[in-house]
């Protein structure tokens, strides 16, 4: 079946929402739809059949959600094996369902219309990205997609998802066995952007180059009114594009997620976006048969209109630039920088922060970057005192920002916020996790991780800081077991857009062996971390108790219980400058964390460093 030819000859209209609409017709109460393809499949193809009859032109199986997660909650003891055939039945039964939707309608009107089935598939619920949870992952979209093709379903719908890294190995199978029509469809909040942090625009240009997408489309997330809004501002080029949004935003009443009725207004927002050359327009949560009946009457049937950036010129996409970005113009000289790290305080008494900020300032130090609450122990912002030191001593200065702690709009916010007071330079990290004991008081949020969080960064630069963009930078975890991983951890981070890596504190000769590897190995900047041990018993508790940090026993060797402390300081001093010596072939620049605010050691090191010179050689 040519969909392409059917698809842009007029506007088709499909189904409304499966999931909130079943509730609204069976309940609260009456559980999962999916579960019903099988337990009680009359009741789905009763809601195909109120869709069909409203007009619309396209329906999408009830299989959603038909995922392991959803159907073998109660079934842990099966096999993988079992569990995919569980999948698969339910899915094959969503097809039957609608097929004997579709065949009834034709029986009692005949085929002067034509309803398409569309095969549907949302993404299935994940937490981690290990190898073998990725390749179990795609196995198990391509059994919900096999299932699909072997009912004979030809066009298959992704739905909601937030990026295309789950779709294109499945679609590169769906191509290598049918001929099926590809659509894909995303979840974008009112700015624009997933939830993994990428933008229309790049998931539209994605699907473009991939060769293996045939249609595009927006649902769920938000209404219609921002749905039109936004893809007036994208190049929707010349692939077939469909808009499914929510009826609106809900109210939640009695902890349940209430949508109001209003199918009017609804259907003129869809004009609107169907003068902007959509070819398939629906709706998502909060829609249902009367919804899908006045977009059928109002702009079903139509023929596309012509979009209004179809043209022969093609958009060329700028290059991010950091022209005003002393640091990172510095670093790409080929000069090494010097930065230093300071940890936030844990009060409202900042007098200690500033007075060792001003003391790595006269010390030479280029740029001070402040942590995000650290071991998930709360201090002050990170962001507020990059602010706050930035204008007391006219320094440059970089908050890390931590996926753990906040949400998507709190992320963004404080991004926006320290833009707005001249900050140019983030670091992003996931974040370490609440410790155990806090974790019954204390909720991780993690709606990014920092690769995710990098991409929505690259976007706010190419569409909102282009003429003055953020740089960032990501950690580099030099002591994890499988070097090779951790360097396609920091390939995918280039691809976001890093311009730079942090290490933690090397110490050992043989962790400056794996840094050499690693640099053999990616084309980046890496930032080397010096962190000088104060005490016997500060380099025996780094030794023992801070994860991914490797202190030789010969530097524990050269402390003594009963230093003093000028003793031992110096003992530090001296430690240091000869890891920042030996680092020098590799280093692009050199990374101190301050050990309890005493700057005055960073400024001795940084002597040393400079009277030798070695450590600042290329």
């Amino acid at each position: 079946m040519d969909f392409h030819s059917i698809f842009t000859s007029r506007c088709l209209v499909t189904d409304g929402a499966m999931g909130t609409y079943y509730r609204e017709k069976y309940g609260e109460g009456a559980g999962v739809p999916e579960l019903d393809n099988l337990k009680d499949p009359e009741r789905i193809r009763k809601i195909h059949r109120e869709y069909i009859e409203a007009g619309a032109d396209i329906i999408r199986t009830n299989s959603f959600a038909s995922n392991i997660q959803t159907l073998c909650r109660d079934t842990s003891d099966r096999t993988r094996e079992e569990q995919l055939s569980v999948v698969y039945e339910n899915v094959s039964a969503a097809c039957r369902i609608a097929q004997s939707a579709v065949e009834e309608q034709e029986r009692i009107q005949g085929k002067e219309t034509e309803i398409y089935i569309a095969g549907d598939i949302g993404p299935i619920p994940e937490q981690g990205g290990d190898d073998e949870k990725t390749g179990n992952i795609t196995e198990e979209y391509k059994t919900m997609a096999k299932a699909h093709l072997d009912a004979g379903v030809r066009l298959i719908w992704f739905e909601t998802f937030s990026d295309l890294e789950r779709i294109l190995p499945v679609a590169k199978w769906i191509r290598s066995v049918s001929d099926a029509f590809i659509m894909t469809g995303f979840s974008v909040n009112m700015f624009g952007y997933t939830k993994s942090g990428v933008s229309m625009s790049e998931l539209l240009r994605t699907a473009r180059e991939s060769g293996l997408i045939d249609g595009v489309g927006f649902n769920c997330g938000i209404g219609p009114s921002h749905l039109s809004r936004l893809l007036k501002r994208q190049d929707l080029g010349d692939m077939i594009v469909y808009a499914a949004p929510n009826a609106g935003y809900a109210d939640r009443i009695e902890n349940r997620m209430v949508y109001r009725d209003n199918s009017e207004y609804f259907s003129r927002a869809m004009e609107e976006i169907a003068e902007l050359g959509v070819n398939i327009i629906g709706g998502c949560c909060g829609t249902n048969p009367a919804y899908i009946e006045k977009l059928a009457r109002t702009v079903g049937h139509r023929t596309p209109a012509k979009r209004l950036s179809d043209s022969p010129e093609q958009r060329v996409e700028s290059e991010i630039r950091y022209d005003n970005n002393l640091f990172i113009r510095k670093l790409y000289s080929g000069e090494k920088v010097v930065i230093a790290e300071l940890d936030p305080p844990f009060d409202g008494n900042d007098r200690k922060m500033g007075e060792a900020a001003a003391v790595l300032k006269d010390a030479g130090v280029e740029m001070i970057t402040f942590s995000d609450s650290p071991m998930g122990k709360m201090r002050a912002s990170s962001v507020l005192a990059a602010v706050k030191i930035s204008n007391q001593l006219q320094i440059e200065t970089m908050p890390h920002m931590a996926c753990r702690d906040r949400n998507v709009i709190g992320m963004g916010s404080d991004i926006l916020g320290a833009y707005m007071n001249g900050i140019r330079n983030f670091l992003f990290v996931t974040g370490d996790p609440v410790p155990a004991g806090d974790r019954g008081n204390i909720t991780s949020v993690y709606d990014y991780h920092s690769v995710t969080l990098m991409n929505y960064v690259r976007q706010m630069n190419r569409e909102h800081f282009a003429e003055d963009p953020i740089a960032y930078g990501g950690a580099l975890n030099y002591g994890r077991a499988n070097i090779d991983a951790e360097i396609r951890r920091m390939e995918k981070k280039c691809e976001a857009g890093a311009s730079f890596f942090l290490t933690q504190p090397v110490y050992s000769d043989e962790d400056i062996e794996r840094i050499r590897y690693i640099k053999s190995r990616i084309d980046t900047k890496i930032i080397c971390g010096i962190m000088p041990l104060v005490s016997y018993r500060n380099a025996v508790f780094m030794k023992n108790e801070i994860t991914g940090i490797n202190v030789p026993d010969e530097i524990i060797e050269q402390y003594d219980k009963d230093m003093s402390r000028e003793e031992a300081q110096a003992v530090g001093v001296r430690i240091a400058a000869e890891i920042a010596e030996k680092l020098g072939e590799i280093a692009d620049g050199y990374y101190f964390m301050v050990p309890f605010n005493r700057a005055g050691m960073i400024a001795e090191i940084l002597e040393r460093m400079k009277r030798d010179g070695s450590a600042f050689r290329n």
